[in-house]
């Protein structure tokens, strides 16, 4: 005999009446904190505001905002609501995209998120393989830090990124696959570079006076030079300039007689190919988190994701 089980109404109140609709008028609740600025800004009635939010809270059975005296304040359900809203408007405007992708005749939209010490020959070999593709695919293309592509990835926003392995991932959401690895090399600027060249050996923390270029402080190399200082119990150099942008870090260093920076060898190279500096030849004995390409576990995007992957890794 077959048993059957009462439906959860917790669930088909979720399927038979939550509705985008809902969670655009949460968001903008979220952002304006007020009945009347929203009904403002989505040219409705307090009243219709007000209403239409009873209805959400009586959709997930529990209050999701409280009226304070800063207006309103999102529960903790509230908080957890929202940050459902904010995952599906971003996978609403990424499914529009792709529709007028494929009525363009293409197979879709490919968001991928790249940090600036990516080398060359992996860009090339990324790009070669995505132009490759038939039907082709839309790409967008966003350079920032790993840890802002990661948070990008987990908020839908980005579909992978080509960044640096991280330990800071803290789920099994994610899905990283190495690509190669990097060594880091002083890049100074030419004015310092003869005299430094002549120094049989070099330490990174005789160089706590020259002008310091270093990328943001939730970067790997930041991390690495500030805890270098810190090892010889050296206070880490105070930036003159903080900057990750390659072609920016490169003109820093050709305005700067004794402008200093450490960069991964193949970007430190092609920043000494410009003329703006000379990359010092001896390594660095740092070990960088290598570089690879990130995505979440149950991406629709996961099989060319992965095909980009083995692409790469035969250029790498």
């Amino acid at each position: 005999m077959t048993m059957t089980y009462p439906p959860d109404s917790f669930a088909q109140r979720l399927e038979s009446r939550l509705k985008m609709r809902h969670y655009a008028l949460l968001l903008a609740i979220d952002r304006l904190r007020s009945v009347t600025r929203v009904a403002e800004s989505m040219s409705l009635s307090q009243p219709t505001v007000t209403r239409a939010l009873a209805d959400i809270e009586d959709i997930f059975m529990t209050p999701l905002f409280l009226r304070t005296g800063r207006g309103l304040e999102p529960t903790p359900a509230g908080d957890l609501v929202i940050a459902r809203a904010r995952l599906a408007a971003a996978d609403n405007q990424a499914l529009r995209m792709e529709l007028e992708g494929v009525q363009a005749g293409r197979q879709g939209r490919l968001r991928v998120g790249v940090i600036p010490y990516v080398s060359g020959p992996a860009l090339d070999a990324a790009w070669r393989h995505l132009f490759a593709l038939q039907p082709r695919v839309a790409l967008l293309a966003h350079e920032d830090t790993t840890l802002n592509l990661i948070a990008a990835i987990r908020h839908h926003t980005l579909d992978c990124a080509i960044c640096r392995f991280t330990q800071d991932v803290g789920a099994d959401d994610l899905v990283q696959e190495l690509l190669y690895h990097q060594q880091a090399h002083l890049v100074v600027a030419k004015p310092s570079a003869v005299p430094l060249a002549r120094r049989k050996s070099l330490e990174i923390t005789q160089l706590a006076d020259m002008d310091w270029i270093l990328p943001p402080i939730n970067t790997p190399i930041r991390q690495l030079i500030d805890s270098t200082f810190a090892a010889a119990g050296q206070r880490a150099p105070l930036p003159l300039v903080e900057a990750y942008a390659v072609r920016a870090i490169a003109h820093a260093l050709s305005n700067l007689p004794r402008g200093v920076t450490v960069l991964p060898r193949d970007v430190a190279q092609s920043v000494a190919d410009t003329g703006a500096a000379v990359m010092l030849p001896q390594p660095l004995l740092w070990s960088l988190p290598p570089v690879g390409l990130a995505w979440l576990r149950n991406s629709p995007k996961a099989a060319i994701v992965s095909d980009l992957v083995n692409a790469m890794r035969q250029a790498c």
